[in-house]
């Protein structure tokens, strides 16, 4: 039996992306080349994840999501966060939020470390750290939103629900919940990097897990020159209202059945 392809995911450098926000039209130009890579999404800021390419300058992974999101209407977008870094209550809103503005096209990949951080010896459970931000997408069901102008009743409060997670010492304390509902896709994509041993992740991202299959590879985004100024001006054009395909749509990945319940 031939199995099918699975999706294609280019990964962009974060100097690409800083390349691209500093020069006018450098994120259309960027967009091109991720078109023309064949990709269905793109993950961004997982240089962060790579002890070589994770030092230097770089673009807040959410905030280049949003323009780039703009500019590739049809294509899905995983943005990279580390504990090493940040919070999971800050970063569950804000890929939530993100996730409403682009229709339902975001997700998430949480690595071990940020690289771009000094080393300070403090410890960080990556797979605790998914898992709070997977709770704290499911703590306001997208259906609980009645919109009843009569009753001046906006949501069913009932189903809004605090997470009280207590990870115990060294780990996190989050009440909850998020100040934002679910997503049209159930909840954003949650992927993890190779070095994170999460179970309930929808996707791992990178090279090799040893001892757990394979996980799924990163295509390197096309160089700027493989892109032909021809393919610039017949970039196609999408009926956004029409065809309004979630990242899990995108991917091949069900909507969590624990979402609906």
């Amino acid at each position: 039996m031939t199995e099918t392809p699975a999706p294609t995911i280019v990964t962009v450098p974060d100097a690409d992306l800083a390349a691209a926000v500093a020069r006018p039209g450098g994120i259309a130009r960027l967009a091109d080349r991720i078109r023309a890579s064949g990709a269905v999404a793109v993950a961004i800021g997982t240089d962060r994840f790579d002890l070589e390419r994770g030092r230097g300058h770089r673009l807040d992974p959410t905030t280049a999501a949003l323009a780039l999101g703009r500019a590739l209407p049809t294509h899905g977008l995983l943005v990279a966060a580390a504990p090493t870094r940040e919070h999971p209550y800050n970063v569950a809103r804000r890929v939530l939020s993100l996730d409403h503005v682009l229709d339902a096209r975001v997700g998430l990949v949480v690595g071990a470390r940020d690289h771009g951080l000094p080393a300070t010896g403090e410890q960080h459970d990556a797979a605790e750290f998914a898992e709070v931000v997977r709770g704290l997408w499911r703590t306001w069901p997208l259906d609980s939103i009645v919109g009843d102008r009569e009753a001046g009743r906006f949501a069913d409060t009932t189903r809004i629900r605090p997470l009280d997670h207590d990870g115990g010492p060294g780990g996190y304390r989050v009440r909850g919940p998020l100040t934002t509902p679910s997503s049209r896709q159930g909840e954003p994509v949650l992927a993890v990097w190779h070095d994170v041993a999460y179970e309930g992740a929808d996707l791992v991202l990178g090279a090799h897990r040893d001892g757990t299959g394979v996980a799924h590879p990163l295509v390197p985004l096309p160089a700027a020159a493989d892109v032909s100024e021809s393919s610039r001006a017949s970039s196609p054009t999408t009926d956004t209202a029409t065809d309004r395909r979630t990242l899990r749509d995108l991917l091949g990945l069900p909507v969590p059945a624990t979402v609906g319940a």
